[in-house]
């Protein structure tokens, strides 16, 4: 490695010099006059020893510093490339290819091999593909890609996880392929926080943009049912967004049909490209019932296939029962209620057991005056009988229950879950001080010791598909809105979960990294049993002004569990067969389950069928199977890959009825399918804040070049250090004074 040499005297220089010039004709008039006597090559040898002496002594006065890197250099720095694997990179429209393609193309062609060769000469470079996760990739595994199917564009999440060094080594220098496109909450102010954030570090960002920037004249609509269950006679909605691109202030004209048959319409503007409408629903009768609504087409519309919506609305006829047994009040129980007391389908009674002798409960009912106002009604006792107890579709237990039951109550609610099939929640972790072997064999986890604080829980592939985070109003999926949201104030620590436990969300352990159960369920005889491991969820009922949008989320999660965990159990008068599906809504993408409860059937005869009728007319046959050691719980599951309507007919050869169908819809209402226009600002922006450039796709091969003169930004620091300070200096001078003295000893001079 070459180094500098620099030189700080400690005194001026031309005073040095000065010195220097003084010690050289006091030493060569010093022998010459006082040393007559010895011989010409002795006193030429004491002089020159002398010289060296003194010319070391002035160059250590001189100070000689070698400038060296403050820290060990590696041979290459890292250079990053990102590419855009959402799916509004699969857009034609860069040369008759789609974006996804064009990049592929840029990177795995003639002149991207060459530039890629070219970069590996000075970096090592590492590829990776970012949606709304960033993954480590080959150019063998890019190219394989067919299309791009990441359903969210992170760009800020993505340059913070590689600049940061989560996934690897961090890199000096970062080449950015994408459309722009970004769906963080806060979007652009995300992208230029991660900027400047890069900009500090000194990690420059050369940018690709590809697509168009300008707006494809479209409508596109969404539709969402108010609940997942409807009561019967019970007012309810669909709400109906309309985004468009090139219409702004225009005005739409919105029909809707109820089981194909004409019901009413509603015209709305534009405003911005935008609007909203929410058509009244009522349904007198229990069943399954296909609403469809239709935008009608504007003139010069690019497509038209987005401008139609089907919903399937699942009306019951009894209302939800809820106990809710809390030892003392707390936060979490207290918004729980509240939650719970806002949904009209829902009659609540809550209990706080202070003390033995003290007890508190309010059963809150629908009024029979009217069906929209409930009523608060005092003097409900604890439910100690099964007659009692059996009245609730789903009881919520807080802590130290060891102290609210006892042990016959306990068994009672034991049998509450396996005979009745009813639910139990355990919403605020761990329900018992001590122990509880009755609560402990309930539970769908093993309870670990202490709590972690502060943190927010991840969803697991389950949980992202399951209707508790199913929030079809909003845009982003349910695991990027449980990201956003508040931590948790607490994490009861798991040890483990039961061998046919669901976790749906998890945490990572602070003690080893492992990840750890925070939201799991299992069935348990006829019923559901939940834990919930988390304190704090209260603080999504109670949100800063910059997280309003999701006001809505903490009572949809409570509304949504309950109904989910009542849903298998659900019987018409006359049936011994349930047929239902977790929720009528789905993404592409996400697993359906299609579950059976059978009761009062041969088991030895009965051989369910189901057959799938997917929305282009392809029949698919499902033979559903039992659900661990379940005798009346069976599924099958579902993959689709077309959106619109699917019909599922059961055919029962032993139970009632003797055929049964549900029926779901598939849509993709990420805003990746929405808005595919991209954003050449946005990227622009962002490579001058950091340094960077922002290049056309043909200008590739010449990115080598230009980050030449980046190489000054990986260089380490040099420092000036000392050469004079060591032991090798010192013994030259001894050497050198040592031979000095003994010539001149010999030489009589001493």
């Amino acid at each position: 490695m070459s180094w500098s040499l620099v030189f700080k005297p400690v005194i001026p220089m031309p005073a040095l010099l000065g010195l220097a010039v003084v010690a050289l004709l006091a030493v060569v008039g010093g022998y010459a006059l006082c040393a007559k006597g010895t011989g010409r090559w002795r006193r030429s040898i004491l002089t020159l020893l002398r010289l060296v002496v003194l010319g070391i002594l002035l160059l250590i006065l001189a100070r000689p510093m070698v400038l060296q890197p403050a820290e060990p250099v590696s041979d290459r720095p890292v250079f990053a490339i990102l590419v855009d694997t959402s799916q509004s990179m699969n857009t034609v429209d860069v040369g008759g290819q789609s974006r996804f393609d064009a990049a592929v193309s840029a990177l795995t062609g003639s002149q991207g091999r060459s530039f890629l060769a070219d970069l590996s000469r000075r970096f090592r470079v590492q590829l990776y593909g970012f949606d709304e996760e960033v993954r480590r990739l080959s150019i063998r595994e890019l190219s394989s890609q067919p299309r791009a199917e990441g359903r969210d564009t992170r760009i800020a999440a993505a340059l913070m996880e590689v600049s940061e060094g989560r996934a690897g080594r961090a890199p000096k220098g970062v080449l950015l392929i994408s459309d722009g496109r970004s769906n963080e909450f806060q979007g652009q102010a995300e992208v230029y926080q991660a900027a400047r954030y890069l900009r500090t570090h000194k990690v420059p960002v050369w940018t690709i943009p590809l697509g168009s920037d300008t707006d494809v004249r479209d409508v596109t609509l969404t539709a969402s049912l108010s609940s997942n269950y409807i009561l019967a006679d019970q007012p309810a909605s669909i709400r109906v967004t309309v985004a468009s691109s090139g219409y702004d202030n225009w005005h739409v004209k919105l029909n809707l049909y109820r089981e194909e048959v004409y019901v009413t319409s509603a015209q709305v503007e534009l405003q911005s490209g935008h609007a909203e409408v929410r058509f009244p629903i009522r349904e007198e009768t229990q069943g399954a019932f296909q609403y469809r609504v239709v935008v009608e087409p504007l003139p010069g519309e690019a497509d038209t296939a987005n401008n139609e919506r089907r919903l399937v609305a699942r009306i019951v006829n009894e209302k939800v029962k809820v106990l809710v047994v809390e030892a003392k009040p707390h936060w979490d129980s207290k918004f729980l209620l509240r939650a719970l007391r806002s949904d009209i389908n829902i009659e609540v009674t809550s209990i706080f057991h202070i003390n033995q002798d003290k007890t508190f409960a309010v059963v809150e009912r629908i009024s029979p005056d009217d069906a929209l106002v409930k009523e608060e009604v005092p003097g409900v006792a604890m439910p100690r009988t099964k007659e009692a107890l059996y009245t609730y579709d789903c009881v919520f237990l807080g802590r130290h229950m060891d102290d609210v039951f006892s042990s016959k109550d306990l068994s009672l609610l034991q049998d509450y879950v396996t005979e009745r099939g009813g639910s139990v929640v355990f919403f605020r972790g761990k329900p018992y001080a001590l122990a509880s072997p009755q609560l402990a064999r309930l539970e769908p986890v093993t309870w670990g010791e202490g709590a972690m604080h502060d943190l927010h829980f991840d969803l697991t592939v389950e949980g992202k598909s399951h209707p508790m985070f199913n929030y079809a109003a909003h845009a982003s999926p349910g695991d990027v809105i449980v990201r956003e949201l508040p931590g948790m104030t607490s994490i009861t620590r798991v040890d483990d979960q039961r061998s046919l436990a669901v976790v749906l969300a998890q945490t990572r352990d602070d003690r080893n990294g492992q990840p750890m159960a925070t939201v799991a369920y299992h069935r348990y005889g006829k019923g559901k049993v939940m834990s919930i491991g988390a304190a704090g969820l209260w603080q999504w009922g109670f949100l800063p002004e910059s997280l309003q949008a999701y006001d809505d989320i903490h009572t949809r999660f409570w509304s949504q569990m309950i109904r989910w965990l009542i849903s298998d159990s659900e019987f018409l008068p006359g049936q011994d067969i349930s047929f239902v599906v977790d929720r009528h809504t789905y993404e592409p993408g996400e697993m359906v389950r299609l579950a059976l409860n059978a009761k009062l059937v041969d088991r030895a005869r009965f051989r369910p069928r189901i057959e799938l009728t997917d929305p282009t007319g392809e029949k698919t046959v499902l033979i559903p199977e039992r659900q661990g050691e379940s005798d009346t719980l069976y599924a099958a599951y579902y993959l689709p890959e077309h959106e619109g309507q699917y019909e599922a007919v059961l055919f029962d050869n032993t139970g009632r009825p003797e055929t049964d169908r549900v029926r779901f819809t598939v849509y993709d209402d990420s805003l990746e399918a929405r808005y595919v226009q991209s954003d050449r600002g946005l990227l622009a922006r962002l490579a001058q804040t950091t340094g960077g450039e922002s290049l056309a796709l043909e200008d590739l091969p010449e990115l080598p070049a230009r980050i030449k003169a980046f190489e000054q930004l990986f260089r380490a620091e040099l420092r000036p250090q000392d050469v004079w300070d060591r032991g090798s200096v010192f013994g030259l001078l001894v050497a050198l004074l040592g031979c000095e003295w003994l010539i001149r000893r010999l030489s009589g001079m001493v």
